[in-house]
């Protein structure tokens, strides 16, 4: 063989692996976007199109609906029914920019009752993030968040007894640093967040009931190593902390006891978008929570992390959920509890306009300290028509249920709430 003819073969040799390699670089193992969930899927002649104002993007909607409640004050008696009309806003703006964006969220809702006026409530939120991108695999980012809400009265915190819902606020700032490249993948996670409880009153009576002891600040730091076996399967080890300070102690067997706790998680995991039409997230790992105060038990125990979804048709997706970690669910005499949740929905497009979806969840709650356990059920049904870009139409059904057990339940805190309600989206 002639030199000429070496040097060709040699040529078109390094070429093909100076190719290959370019490809696997320019590969992203993390992608997953091989299938398209029936609530992502863009219906170009049915979705609103977004606001472009110099380099901003926005996306607005305002929304209004009408919702019967069998159970206004989630009581296992004296059940009273009422009618919610529900008012609300919400805009969010992005930079278009190639690289770094800059973007903010803004809400406002108000529920009114029409008979239960102590009912009624506003749930505000405002948001401001950035993300700085330092280079191609380097990307940095932060956020300030305040939020001033109303707890549900189907929150465990929200017992019988009280003449309206707990409002709190919450404000908070977070930060996050990424790192990707090939096959590896870092991402790191800090958030500092206050709340702070309104106090509440005793049906009837009008005796305050305290809530200064729930007030708290809560740093969470969270991070994860990743490593892509192949570009549909990625395995990593994670580690949560968490850190709760309480602005003050409560009275509680005789003397004044602190809620101060810190807790950690450690798991393993597995991120995946298998051929066989399954995508999914699943950690599993070990928990624990240490109280500062000798009074309390520390927990720990399983902890769990999951979310997969199954697309069995381009118009079917299922998706399915399970998680166990330590939640403070407000309740004075037990500062925290642990919490076990399983759920499933799926969302069918019945025509390109319709959406038909149903979801269940069912959770669990062991109390610490004390003898009581909750399960609460959330069933719900739901109908979305989509007029056209600047309307779309909503019906829903709702059955909330709790079942409430044990020698350390006060009261008959059980309650069975159903809701029925036809909503309205209008868009610029």
């Amino acid at each position: 063989m002639s030199n000429f003819k070496r040097l060709c073969l040699l040529s078109v040799a390094a070429s093909g692996v100076m190719a290959a390699t370019a490809t696997a670089q320019s590969q992203n193992y993390y992608s997953r976007e091989k299938y398209e969930a029936v609530l992502d899927r863009r219906q170009p002649a049915y979705d609103p199109e977004p606001i472009r104002l110099g380099a901003f993007i926005v996306n607005a909607n305002a929304d209004a609906s009408v919702v019967y409640i069998d159970n206004v004050r989630a009581s296992s008696t004296d059940k009273e029914s009422d009618t919610i009309a529900r008012l609300g806003v919400e805009v969010a703006a992005r930079t278009n920019w190639s690289v770094h964006e800059v973007g903010a969220e803004v809400s406002a809702f108000r529920n009114e009752y029409i008979d239960s006026g102590d009912e009624s409530s506003n749930n505000l939120l405002a948001r401001v993030r950035g993300r700085l991108d330092v280079t191609r695999d380097v990307s940095i980012g932060a956020a300030v968040f305040a939020e001033d809400r109303t707890e549900s009265r189907t929150d465990l915190a929200n017992s019988v007894g009280l003449d309206r819902p707990i409002e709190f606020t919450r404000v908070g700032a977070s930060m996050y640093a990424n790192y990707q490249s090939d096959r590896f993948r870092w991402t790191n996670f800090v958030q500092v967040a206050e709340e702070d409880y309104d106090d509440g009153r005793q049906i009837g009576s009008g005796i305050p009931i305290d809530q200064d002891y729930r007030d708290n600040s809560e740093t969470v730091l969270r991070s994860r190593l990743s490593y892509a076996v192949s570009p549909n399967l990625a395995v990593y080890t994670q580690a949560a902390a968490i850190d709760r300070s309480y602005d003050q102690a409560q009275f509680l067997g005789g003397d004044f006891r602190s809620r101060d706790s810190s807790g950690y998680t450690l798991t393993a995991g597995v991120d995946f978008e298998l051929n066989a039409l399954v995508r999914g997230d699943i950690a599993v790992g070990y928990l624990n929570e240490e109280k500062d105060d000798d009074y309390f038990e520390d927990v720990s125990g399983l902890s769990v992390d999951g979310r997969v979804q199954w697309f069995p048709t381009r118009l079917t997706t299922f998706g399915f959920t399970a998680g166990r970690r330590v939640v403070d669910i407000g309740v004075i005499d037990s500062p925290s509890a642990l919490q076990t949740t399983f759920g499933a929905r799926v969302d069918h497009e019945l025509r390109r306009n319709v959406i038909l979806s149903a979801a269940a969840n069912v959770s669990s709650y062991e109390y610490q300290e004390i003898d009581r356990s909750d399960d609460v059920n959330d069933l719900s049904l739901t109908a979305a028509y989509k007029v056209n870009k600047r309307v779309h139409l909503e019906a829903f059904a709702r059955h909330i249920g709790r079942d409430s057990s044990g020698v350390g339940v006060f009261g008959d805190p059980s309650y069975d709430v159903n809701q029925i309600g036809v909503g309205l989206k209008l868009y610029p």
